[in-house]
């Protein structure tokens, strides 16, 4: 019995994900970016000078696919890159003005889509929500990091 719980439950999570996947990628279609594109500008918005590779690791996505959104988002204009003047190497992502705005349109699509995703729930429901979550979180980092 409790396996059947802990199955049943481990589905919920991932349906409470791809529902809201789904409702991200239907509220931001007016914007001409996806929902993955927004989320790199929001992160690129609060850590400006960070590096490629540290988005990766912040997106947890692979070093190439960040240079390729980048580079949609670079061709787009919300987004422009200059070489350092010490390391041609090194790329220093600069957020444009439509970058900015766009920027500004997701946060508050996304605190609409957490408003309607969360109504309903008292903060005592979210903060015990919240302990359960990061918990979740926990175990599966030390059963990775086990692996």
């Amino acid at each position: 019995m409790e396996r059947d719980m802990q199955h049943q439950i481990i589905n919920l999570f991932r349906q409470v994900d791809q529902s809201f996947k789904r409702v991200a990628d239907k509220r931001v279609t007016d914007t001409g970016l996806y929902r993955s594109q927004h989320r790199m500008l929001m992160i690129l918005g609060k850590h400006p000078d960070c590096s490629q590779t540290e988005l990766a690791e912040m997106l947890d996505i692979s070093p190439a696919a960040v240079a390729v959104t980048l580079k949609k988002l670079e061709k787009a204009g919300y987004i422009s890159r200059q070489c350092n003047v010490e390391d041609n190497r090194i790329n220093h992502v600069i957020m444009t003005e439509k970058g900015k705005k766009a920027i500004d349109i997701s946060l508050v699509y996304f605190k609409e889509i957490e408003n309607a995703l969360l109504m309903g729930f008292s903060k005592e429901e979210m903060e015990l929500l919240e302990g359960f979550f990061l918990r979740i979180i926990k175990n599966g980092e030390i059963y990775y990091q086990n692996l």
